[in-house]
C-alpha cells in the first residue's frame, strides 16, 4: 500500500504545486460562500492554516517544472 503511495505521489512529479494551486483558486471561489456552514465556525481558520502550511511545504519539496519529470 506504501509503495503505491510512493509511486502515485512520483507521477504527480511537476503538477502538486499546479494541483494545490488549483485547490486554493477553488477556495478562492467558496469564499464567497460563508465557510462556516461548509467546515464549521470553529474550523474555518484551522483549514486556512492547513491550506497556507501545505503551499508552503510543497513549495520547499518540489523543484520541477510544471509538466518534467
Amino acid at each position: 500500500m506504501l509503495s503505491r503511495l510512493i509511486g502515485a505521489w512520483r507521477l504527480l512529479k511537476g503538477w502538486k504545486t499546479v494541483g494545490v494551486s488549483v485547490a486554493i483558486a477553488v477556495a478562492g471561489v467558496l469564499q464567497s460562500t460563508d465557510w462556516a456552514t461548509i467546515v464549521g465556525p470553529k474550523q474555518v481558520g484551522p483549514t486556512l492554516l492547513f491550506i497556507g502550511v501545505l503551499v508552503a511545504a510543497l513549495r520547499a519539496v518540489t523543484n520541477t517544472p510544471l509538466g518534467k519529470k
